[in-house]
């Protein structure tokens, strides 16, 4: 039995370390120029970094209060260069309300129709009706 698991850990180190060349491209390779980060006592932290190929990453995050207690929100924003030489930058806010993206390059929902939005100003001209009151 011990013989057949050492014989398959190996295996599976073998079929492992051919899966990835042993290096790579040096010319595929980034180079971080600069990056920061820390965290400090009251939950909230601070990492960014930009490398030379282009790419570039901020984010804060800290502590806000909520209704059950702190909630944590992050803040940030990327930035790289995309194959066709086109420079992507996408910011986000993930809160309490989830992940929300945010860029130029992201589909953005069709406008309203004019039609629509007029009914919408009609509806809150009009007044409230007060709920019946059953005794």
């Amino acid at each position: 039995m011990q013989v057949t698991l050492v014989v398959s850990s190996l295996l599976l180190a073998a079929v492992a370390v051919s899966a990835y060349p042993a290096g790579q491209n040096p010319e595929s390779r980034a180079v971080i120029l600069s990056q920061e980060s820390g965290n400090n006592p009251d939950g909230s932290s601070k990492n960014n970094f930009q490398t030379d190929n282009g790419i570039r990453q901020e984010q804060v995050s800290y502590l806000k209060p909520g209704p059950e207690g702190p909630v944590a929100v992050f803040q940030g924003a990327i930035a790289y260069v995309a194959p066709d030489g086109q420079t992507i930058q996408t910011g986000y806010v993930a809160d309490e309300n989830g992940y929300q993206p945010y860029g130029a390059h992201l589909p953005t929902p069709p406008p309203i129709p004019a039609e629509i939005q007029e009914s919408l100003r009609l509806l809150a001209t009009l007044p409230s009706t007060p709920e019946p009151v059953y005794q």
